[in-house]
């Protein structure tokens, strides 16, 4: 019976204040009334769900713990469930996971412990249900769920209780509402034109995809590895001028940190003489001899802040362009340990003015 069962995908979600740091988990019993309350929320307005078997996990993600490849939250979630089916068989009933001393029965449910970066957080559910009764059901929530169900005071009013946590509003929405819902917060920020990369993951890893992206950023979802891979282009190897590279280096952080958000796997590809350096997550650019004296010049622009290193050692001149936030602090502290005499922090972005080539600054 187990194998024609067919799992829907839902959450609950909730607006909160800014600023709030509720509870991530709540225990068994307050997940047992407020699976209740939800459940009642979702038969007010789609009345089928009565012959489901709806399971909740009492556990409370941002939207981006949840929108990972395989979506490992429901795999978790349905992944208990199925231990139940397995002893007593299928038949409606309302299923509730919660936390025991704070944690949950499984690592996939556990949240993090972290305050919110956002103002929206949502508990997952599914409804099982028998596969010939599935598709119409599913209908059903996408038409209905979205415009009219709304989480009624008295899950809000336990989430507060329990949680700390003070709402805004409640939604039940499907989850292809909530990939719709991140496209046109993304839209709103003006980073919509990154969502592609990440929704074509979530909804069809399995097939390769180019994408063509602002400033001319290039990427490809590589299905057989599990990454996206993305050419990597130095200053000095950009067709533009500086503040072009500057955009195109903006759309590279934007899309690396929106797919680390994300938990999808990425590779930036240099073009040589540039070389990805593993130890300080950081490309390296060497371009030979100089006349320069060794020390070392961090290149800012007003746009983007930090750009790169250039370093000059022993006659020789590089520039380190750091890959992720954290890379910057490796390359600082490995910097710091060589001792070079001269060190130009300007705050400026120094070229050469015929070449239009980063250099170090004059000492």
């Amino acid at each position: 019976m187990n194998e024609s069962m067919h799992h829907i995908r839902l959450l609950a979600g909730l607006e909160i204040e800014p600023g709030e740091s509720p509870g991530r988990t709540l225990d068994r019993h307050e997940a047992e009334r407020l699976a209740g309350h939800l459940a009642e929320d979702l038969h007010r307005v789609v009345p089928a769900v009565e012959q489901t078997m709806l399971v909740l996990s009492a556990s409370l993600f941002e939207p981006f713990e949840l929108m990972r490849p395989g979506f490992p939250v429901w795999q978790a979630l349905e992944e208990l469930a199925e231990s139940t089916l397995r002893e007593r068989g299928f038949e409606p009933r309302v299923l509730a996971i919660g936390a025991h001393r704070s944690k949950m029965p499984h690592a996939g449910l556990q949240p993090s412990e972290q305050s919110p970066q956002g103002q929206f957080l949502a508990l997952p559910v599914t409804l099982i249900c028998p596969e010939d009764e599935a598709e119409a059901l599913e209908e059903a929530l996408e038409a209905e769920l979205f415009e009219r169900a709304s989480i009624d005071p008295p899950a809000r009013a336990l989430l507060s209780e329990s949680a700390g946590l003070e709402t805004v509003h409640g939604q039940l929405l499907t989850l292809a509402d909530l990939i719709a819902l991140q496209h046109v917060q993304l839209d709103g920020a003006g980073l919509g034109g990154f969502w592609p990369v990440v929704e074509q993951i979530l909804v069809d890893a399995d097939h390769e995809h180019e994408h063509e992206l602002p400033a001319g950023l290039r990427a490809h979802w590589d299905p057989s590895r599990k990454h996206v891979d993305i050419p990597f282009i130095s200053l000095d190897q950009f067709p533009g001028n500086n503040d072009d590279y500057a955009l195109w280096l903006r759309a590279f952080r934007t899309l690396t940190t929106l797919l680390d958000s994300h938990a999808i796997d990425w590779r930036a590809r240099p073009d040589p003489p540039v070389v990805f350096d593993p130890d300080n997550a950081s490309m390296i650019d060497s371009t030979g001899p100089t006349n320069h004296a060794d020390g070392i010049t961090v290149h800012h622009h007003p746009d983007i802040g930090l750009l790169a290193w250039t370093v000059v050692e022993d006659g020789r001149m590089m520039h380190i362009y750091p890959l992720r936030p954290e890379s910057a602090n490796r390359v600082m502290r490995d910097l710091a340990a060589r001792g070079l005499r001269h060190f130009d922090a300007t705050q400026q972005l120094h070229t050469d003015p015929e070449t239009g080539r980063l250099r170090s600054a004059e000492t």
